[in-house]
């Protein structure tokens, strides 16, 4: 199962002074607060600038940021509902929106508004999202090794994981108008032999691979044959490698169910306070009445990126990879186990680890992917309530449609894989030449270049098997192959594991709000000290 959570491009913003927007005289115990909201939101303008401009990133270092900034925007959004702080204008920042549409132009579209609500809200987006790419990067890490050790170098080059855009990578999708099943699975370009652009050939990338893993002596002849599929990957890394992928996928899944809470928090606790804020209460300095002395106006008039609809499509995004990471990690434990089973009787391979390795039923493993693909369904549904599509990134639009047949053509394959395991090998032919024909159709027509690329992978996966199968059905079983209408009956409904892991959200760090949740113990630095961290968990 290869890797697709979509790649978030982090907001940026532009500056701003927040003491221009309250009147000195009446919130004169609040200037240092001020100050320093004023000084952690440019450090986190900067972060996310550099983020932009660099090719390598750090996403750590904008998380921090981030959490360091968000306890002063509490409190600004506490005293100014409160009216404990006195505003001269109402608060205008204006933000760089990733989900919303780009209508000719190259450049995403800045958009100021007014609310102290909408710049909480656009930083913990930028929360959100940094913790989605974190997993991402951590799971196009995991799937940059199985690639390497198959020898599918090309399809990585690029992207997955190093910090670099997943656009414009070694992967050519010259698909052709072949109709060959035995042959157009070479036509894919994901065994082609330049490599980046250095050109490397076929030499260079098996060399890497024998630098990097070194497959284990213990393989019998038949593993070796086929050494270059994905039931026999697992013989190319040792268990230092599998230990290691193990831990990023569960800190992977870690990470999206955090970054859901996060969603989870602007949808049911910020929006419904913008929703719900009185107008702002002013002090006229002698110039004229501000405008914004008005109630803000209905959610449909914000970005989409601050919608309720298209932050709820984040969670199940969120939800639905943190799941593809954990049927990923128990595939891998598949491919391992199977691998094993093709070694020779009583070799070391066998000896030493076969008892040890358990293995997930490719059943339980389709079931769970079926969850995944219904989290996708959820999210899709969720963006068609935007009044007007056009509002939205067709880029992300086109991720969340195509996600959900990727997962399902996913979970066909694991069907056809159960069905092999019990030898009923019309049944496995029938879902995986169905598999096959939605990953051929997504890797052409899809305009989301991470499923594009990961359909063309799996597609080429697929086709391996249902060659192989197809032999063994037309030499020995005869069984008969099941219609798609047949095999639609026959798909299970999804399970779940993950649920979202709740946001604690920062205590304000001054004003009113923040002395009401010492809880009048032992002091106010009680609270800050409860704020998490950046590298909270996140320990190696």
């Amino acid at each position: 199962m290869t890797t697709i959570g979509y790649p978030y491009t982090l907001p940026t913003t532009a500056n701003v002074s927040f003491q221009e927007y309250f009147a000195p005289n009446a919130n004169a115990q609040y200037q240092q607060p001020l100050s320093d909201a004023t000084a952690f939101r440019g450090r986190l303008r900067t972060a996310l600038k550099e983020h932009k401009h660099s090719d390598r990133h750090d996403f750590l270092n904008i998380q921090k940021a981030v959490e360091d900034y968000l306890p002063l925007v509490f409190g600004l959004v506490a005293g100014i509902e409160s009216t404990e702080l006195q505003l001269t204008n109402d608060i205008e920042t204006t933000w760089r929106c990733t989900i919303s549409n780009v209508a000719l132009s190259l450049k995403l579209p800045r958009i100021k508004h007014k609310s102290i609500h909408y710049e909480a809200i656009f930083a913990l987006l930028a929360l959100g999202y940094t913790l989605m790419d974190r997993a991402n990067e951590l799971s196009f890490a995991v799937q940059r090794k199985i690639l390497i050790a198959i020898g599918d170098v090309s399809t990585y080059v690029g992207g997955y994981g190093d910090g670099t855009s997943m656009k414009g990578s070694g992967l050519t999708l010259s698909l052709g108008n072949s109709t060959s099943n035995d042959n157009i699975g070479h036509d894919l370009g994901l065994n082609s032999t330049s490599v980046g652009s250095g050109g490397g050939t076929k030499q260079s990338v098996a060399n890497a691979t024998s630098r990097l893993f070194k497959k284990s002596t213990n393989m019998s002849s038949k593993a070796a044959k086929n050494s270059n599929t994905i039931g026999e990957f697992t013989d190319y890394l040792n268990d230092e490698d599998l230990t290691g992928m193990d831990h990023q996928l569960t800190t992977a899944a870690d990470l999206y169910c955090r970054a859901a809470g996060v969603f989870e928090y602007i949808v049911q606790e910020m929006i419904p306070r913008w929703n719900e804020a009185k107008p702002v209460v002013v002090i006229l300095t002698g110039k004229e009445p501000p405008a914004s002395n008005k109630r803000t106006g209905a959610e449909a008039s914000r970005p989409v990126d601050v919608q309720t609809s298209v932050v709820s499509a984040h969670i199940r995004l969120a939800l639905a990879e943190a799941h593809a990471c954990t049927v990923r990690k128990a595939s891998i434990k598949a491919a391992r186990a199977s691998a094993i089973k093709l070694s020779t009787p009583g070799s070391g391979v066998t000896a030493t680890t076969g008892s040890a390795v358990s293995k997930t039923s490719y059943g339980l493993l389709a079931k769970l992917t079926v969850g995944v693909k219904e989290e996708y369904e959820r999210a899709y549904g969720l963006l068609k309530a935007v009044k007007d599509q056009n509002e939205i990134s067709s880029e992300f639009r086109a991720h969340v449609k195509d996600g959900k047949y990727y997962y399902e053509a996913l979970a066909q394959v694991l069907l056809g894989m159960d069905a092999y395991e019990a030898q009923q090998y019309g049944k496995a032919i029938g879902f995986l030449t169905v598999a096959r024909a939605t990953f051929l159709s997504i890797a052409k027509s899809s305009k989301a270049h991470t499923i594009a690329q990961s359909a063309a992978f799996e597609y080429r996966l697929a086709n391996e098997k249902v060659t192989a199968f197809q032999k063994i059905n037309d030499s020995v079983t005869f069984e008969k192959v099941p219609s798609a209408a047949e095999l639609l009956g026959l798909m299970p409904s999804g399970r779940e594991l993950l649920s979202v892991k709740r946001y604690q959200a920062p205590k304000p760090s001054f004003g009113t709000a923040a002395a009401a949740r010492e809880g009048g113990a032992d002091g106010g630095d009680d609270g800050v000290a409860k704020i998490t961290y950046a590298l909270e968990g996140a320990y190696f």
